[in-house]
């Protein structure tokens, strides 16, 4: 079994649960900020995270021992659970999860850790909140396959500051060719809507709408299908027709599934980006505007000169990205932060009317401190 972070419950469930079913269960008691299920043999198993203890604390007491479907679940803390997986680590990716780490820890802190298993770590980060406090869990990308194996069986279990941690293979990683991007919904729409749709092209493992720091839909989604031919088939059926009174954009999200993969979809910022004539030039690297669907009346029809900015925190969203660059005394004209379905990438863009103040803004970002991270900035290609 799997040890997982503390802000998670971890429940033993029916096997025909899916994940949908578990978080519409736990809402009933406080906001679920994130639901799944995973199956293994005959065995299913559940994670839900909330955004506070207190949340945790009386899930718990609600549910543990709670009849559901005809069966009792057991909900446990991590660390309370026993671990009887003995079977070998079997990994096909070099992204791992790291969960239940101490809030005390950084991306530095994370990072050191990891090397001591003898591997080379090419990336690690903390997630944070809006307040850039840490989430309790992160992501490490090691150099190979070997060293995320050696890293699991190393720090899997391992305690730190009275944590047992959690490590391994990012899920994310199955979503190859599987994961669609929807844009142009209805700002109204909701997942379940977004669910029951893509449900006629095959099985929907996962439907979600992205929402800003307020908790607004940003015009766009995620949907994961169970294999990629339903992935395709959904592309061909929905791809450019009517969803509620509009013509939606279904496409495979590229990045989904490969955190190797160099070919950043900025979905997420503010109208439209995609439509710039000529800006894709085939080069695989679509930029493309989550607030306001695909409709480019929010974005100067203009030339712009755009900058990319490295290595910030997956906490970033592209307002407070924009808050940091007019800090600089800046004044830019769009922003935005590249996403792997909802989740940041650390990678960001921003955009000036002239090449002058681009080159003032690689100047002022370029080793810029930013939540203890030096920024690069660079003109984008």
């Amino acid at each position: 079994m799997l040890v997982i972070q503390s802000n998670y419950k971890y429940i033993k469930l029916p096997y025909h649960t899916s994940w949908q079913k578990l978080k519409d269960l736990f809402n009933q008691t406080c906001l679920v900020e994130h639901a799944d299920v995973i199956k293994k043999g005959n065995t299913a198993v559940g994670y839900v995270t909330f955004s506070s203890e207190e949340k945790v604390n009386e899930a718990i007491l609600t549910y543990d021992n709670f009849s559901w479907e005809g069966k009792e679940i057991k909900v446990y803390r991590a660390g309370e659970e026993e671990d009887d997986d003995d079977e070998p680590v079997q990994v096909n990716s070099t992204s791992l999860y790291v969960g239940n780490l101490p809030y005390t820890y950084g991306w530095q802190e994370l990072k050191d850790l990891f090397r001591s298993t003898k591997g080379e770590v090419v990336r690690a980060d903390v997630f944070k909140d809006f307040q850039g406090r840490s989430k309790g869990y992160g992501i490490v990308q090691m150099k190979s396959v070997e060293d995320a194996v050696r890293a699991i069986e190393d720090l899997n279990g391992f305690e730190i500051e009275g944590r047992k941690l959690e490590v391994r293979e990012d899920r994310n990683s199955s979503k190859e060719g599987c994961q669609l991007h929807v844009g142009n919904l209805l700002f109204e729409e909701r997942w379940q809507s977004l669910k029951d749709h893509f449900s006629k092209a095959g099985n929907v493992v996962h439907a979600d709408i992205v929402l800003d720091n307020s908790g607004r839909s940003k015009g766009f989604g995620t949907v994961l299908m169970s294999t990629p031919e339903e992935a395709t088939k959904a592309i061909e059926m929905f791809n450019n027709t009517d969803f509620n009174g509009r013509v939606i954009q279904v496409k495979l999200d590229k990045f989904a599934g490969d955190s190797r993969n160099n070919n950043y979809n900025y979905h997420g910022g503010r109208g439209g980006y995609n439509n710039r004539g000529g800006y894709n030039n085939g080069r695989g690297k679509p930029y493309r505007g989550g607030r306001g669907g695909y409709n480019n009346s929010n974005r100067s029809p203009q030339r712009t000169i755009d900058v990319q900015v490295g290595n910030i925190p997956f906490s970033t969203r592209w307002k407070e990205l924009k808050d940091l660059v007019e800090k600089l005394g800046l004044n830019p004209t769009f922003t935005d932060v590249a996403l792997d379905g909802s989740r940041p990438l650390g990678f960001g863009i921003v955009s000036f009317k002239t090449e002058e103040e681009a080159e003032e803004a690689i100047k002022k970002l370029n080793d810029y401190e930013y939540q203890e991270r030096k920024l690069f900035a660079k003109m984008k290609n």
